[in-house]
């Protein structure tokens, strides 16, 4: 089984739904009891926000215990959308978005918590048109956020409004920043055919 951003170095992985390693490790670490029914219930509540804002995709939680008494929680989005995916889009021949969520949840003091999360989107996309030719478009971006929550609203309710709020910040950085960006040069160096000659008067 290979992990969910494709075939790595990883001499085993663990299921983050069977919990068991593929191909089989003996001495592989494996979350507590708690932890683990906290990390079955990450995965199920985490497959129905990817369908609500993916539209589709692959998504997995992994959880683990740290050194600080506390613990981390990794949550992974894959959403392909080439032109043999289901969620191919326009002209897109080629494109993934990967969405990668880390975050270090400390120990318990007086009801609140630490929550310490590193996101990080990479995204890829080539487009092939006769209109527009063949263009491509890659890049990542990371971000991270620090907050200290009540324990009792309960650590996934916490974990998912810091995801869902980082995600809308790094659309909205990625909308506005490489796309709107990467346009204005595009038709800087590339006037549409029609305003060309009101860019670039003849002398």
């Amino acid at each position: 089984m290979n992990c969910i951003f494709g075939p790595c170095s990883c001499t085993s992985c663990r299921s983050p739904w069977s919990d068991k390693y593929h191909p089989p490790l003996e001495d592989g670490p494996y979350p507590s009891s708690e932890l683990r029914k906290l990390e079955i219930e990450a995965n199920d509540i985490f497959s129905v926000y990817r369908d609500q804002y993916y539209e589709g995709g692959i998504s997995s939680v992994y959880m683990w215990e740290d050194e600080n008494e506390g613990f981390v929680a990794c949550f992974l989005i894959k959403k392909d959308g080439s032109k043999t995916a289901h969620g191919r889009r326009g002209y897109l021949e080629e494109g993934a978005w990967d969405a990668i969520h880390v975050i270090q949840v400390g120990p318990e003091w007086e009801g609140t918590a630490r929550y310490c999360l590193t996101s990080t989107v990479m995204l890829s996309l080539t487009t092939d048109d006769e209109s527009t030719g063949t263009f491509s478009l890659s890049g990542s971006i990371r971000r991270q956020m620090n907050m200290d929550l009540a324990v009792a609203d309960g650590h996934l309710c916490n974990m998912g409004k810091m995801i869902e709020e980082m995600e809308s910040k790094l659309r909205y950085s990625l909308d506005q920043v490489y796309f709107g960006k990467t346009k204005e040069m595009v038709c800087t160096l590339r006037p549409p055919s029609e305003v060309a000659p009101m860019r670039l008067p003849d002398c």
